[in-house]
């Protein structure tokens, strides 16, 4: 148990750091993972969702501020992401793959569930090699997920059968605390979550920013115009 703590300790203090990080060393340090995998397949899907969520992710959206306040919509990542894959197949890979980017380019960290040993040790390699921030990215048994399940991750990815989807759905709805983000693929016939561009807003949560850009909370004579208009 003690070694699965640590795990989680460590992967939520470098989401804290991950997550406040620019949006454009996000995406080089991905970038970075995908070079040092660019002999493979995987190399594509890396490609693929870094190119997705940019166009999704990267800008602060201005919103209406009718007392003369700046309004500013962005997105953050949701915490520590658990990726559970049931499944050691080819098609497997790639899904959970695809999860994990969608999840660290959303401004997550990661731990990784998996008994695929060549596939683990092939991705801690690449990010042995990239230049992800320490512990972002972790790699432990599938058995460990029923311990981490406990911590307070806050999004949790699954890649495996429709069987075992449906009783992660059941722990997961008898947690206590935060309400858990559910992200799963069970049809590796089609992958459709691998193919989706959307998916990396699966693991964030929306934010304001709001600031009072004149003297005294706001422009106050908007107020009595708003008024008006009723």
């Amino acid at each position: 148990m003690a070694h699965q703590v640590v795990s989680f300790s460590n992967a939520y203090s470098a989401w804290e750091n991950w997550n406040l990080t620019d949006f454009d060393s996000k995406i080089d340090g991905l970038l970075s993972l995908k070079n040092a995998m660019s002999e493979s397949q995987y190399s594509a899907v890396i490609g693929f969702h870094i190119e997705q969520a940019a166009n999704l992710l990267s800008l602060t959206h201005e919103l209406v501020g009718p007392t003369g306040e700046s309004n500013e919509l962005y997105t953050s990542g949701r915490g520590v992401s658990l990726l559970v894959v049931e499944n050691n197949s080819e098609a497997a890979r790639l899904a959970a793959l695809a999860q994990c980017v969608a999840a660290l380019v959303a401004g997550n960290s990661v731990v990784m569930c998996s008994d695929d040993v060549e596939f683990t040790q092939q991705l801690d390699a690449a990010y042995q090699q990239s230049s992800l921030p320490t512990n972002v990215l972790h790699f432990t048994s599938l058995e460990a997920s029923q311990q981490l399940l406990e911590s307070d991750v806050r999004v949790v990815g699954f890649v495996g059968t429709q069987v075992g989807e449906r009783k992660l759905n059941q722990v997961l709805a008898s947690r206590t605390g935060s309400i858990v983000r559910f992200v799963s693929e069970t049809d590796l016939t089609h992958l459709t979550s691998v193919h989706d561009p959307h998916l990396s807003l699966q693991f964030i949560t929306e934010r304001t920013r709001t600031i009072n850009i004149t003297a005294v909370g706001g422009n106050a004579t908007l107020l009595g115009a708003l008024d008006a208009g009723k």
